[in-house]
């Protein structure tokens, strides 16, 4: 990867993240629009299908967009 693409927000290391539902490594990253407005990352479990947030984020979304 080419150094410009390292220094991107969305260039995210993802060795660390794990599912808070069922604690799986096997997590991947979503595009979700809510999110990408925010810049914030979302994930979703490969596993259990959980979607999540990025550590330290609030967990506050929209009931009508769900």
């Amino acid at each position: 990867m080419s150094s410009n693409r390292k220094k991107s927000p969305w260039a995210y290391d993802e060795t660390g993240i794990q599912c808070p539902n069922c604690q799986s490594i096997r997590v991947n990253r979503i595009l979700d629009n809510w999110a990408m407005r925010r810049g914030i990352q979302m994930f979703k479990c490969a596993v259990c299908g959980k979607k999540f947030y990025d550590r330290n984020v609030d967990d506050y979304r929209p009931t009508y967009n769900r």
